[in-house]
């Protein structure tokens, strides 16, 4: 197989799933590894890894349940056959949710899309996996939160009995940043620039590192969470990390879950980056209507 962009740990269930995969179909392999080689040279790490667990489940599937040892032999059959299956695994909650389902069938489609239009030897003569395959989108929650509810959530982080929980919500709530990018914050994020502090946040998304200023009350949160868990932090070289070790975005996701409960609202963390910039339009919006016509303005009313 093709060096794989996303690195597995010798002996990980990747790796291991992979070397089989390679023994049984080495074309197969060899096409996947050499894809996301190329594509990590364009999308974020978390697609990359998105990619490489889709990729390896059909892989997988492939070799278990079917004779096919190329992609460029993948059907329309095999790929109604593979959602059956996948419509079939198991979850968080029971079966796998139709927005798992979607994003792994978006991810093979874009698999397909792209090596076709490369024009490689072992790709299909079309796209097996059409529009339609994709589960329609669930009806999702708001995406921002009114000034009342943001209040009320944030209160209840204030009074948060576990320290993790109220860092984490108002970090997400103070600075936009998301989940992923939060789990990965530096041990020493946060910078004194000029008069006030800011916080270097990591490639995310758009594959850039930025600085954000700091609110005064995250400047004394993050240094009461600096002085109680020095130790954690050097040793993880992690910001937000204890005795409990670091996070991901799945302990943030339940973090704020938590909270919000409390608070007696509904969020995800991704609510609180689209509530900070709904708040920052709306305070600029207030501010140009206080503010007087200028000369160039009033000359046109």
């Amino acid at each position: 197989m093709s060096a794989v962009a996303v690195p597995q740990p010798a002996g990980s269930t990747a790796a291991t799933r992979w070397a089989l995969i390679a023994g049984r179909a080495p074309q197969l392999a060899d096409t996947m590894g050499r894809y996301l080689s190329q594509v990590a040279t364009f999308l974020a790490p978390r697609s990359v890894e998105a990619a490489e667990a889709a990729l390896r489940q059909l892989a997988g599937w492939l070799v278990d349940h079917t004779a096919i040892r190329a992609v460029a032999a993948v059907g329309r059959d095999d790929i109604e056959d593979y959602k059956v299956w996948l419509a079939a695994q198991p979850g968080v909650r029971g079966r796998l949710s139709s927005t798992t389902q979607r994003q792994r069938l978006r991810t093979l489609r874009a698999f397909f899309e792209r090596i076709i239009e490369w024009d490689w030897s072992d790709a299909p003569l079309r796209n097996p996996i059409l529009g339609g395959d994709l589960p329609p989108r669930p009806e999702s929650l708001p995406r921002f939160l009114d000034d009342h509810d943001a209040a009320r959530l944030m209160a209840a982080a204030h009074a948060a009995a576990d320290p993790r929980d109220r860092l984490v919500v108002e970090l997400l709530a103070r600075t936009g940043m998301r989940a992923s990018e939060l789990c990965g914050l530096d041990a020493a994020a946060v910078a004194v620039i000029g008069d006030g502090h800011w916080l270097r946040i990591p490639v995310g998304k758009l594959r850039n590192d930025r600085y954000v200023p700091l609110h005064p009350d995250l400047v004394t949160l993050l240094g009461d969470w600096t002085a109680a868990n020095l130790d954690h932090i050097r040793h993880h070289r992690r910001l937000i990390a204890d005795h409990r070790g670091i996070i991901d975005r799945y302990h943030v996701g339940r973090i704020v879950r938590r909270v919000a409960r409390r608070a007696g609202v509904r969020a995800h963390p991704h609510q609180l980056r689209h509530t900070l910039a709904t708040q920052a339009v709306s305070t600029e919006a207030c501010a140009s209507k206080r503010s007087p016509p200028s000369s160039a303005t009033a000359r046109w009313r």
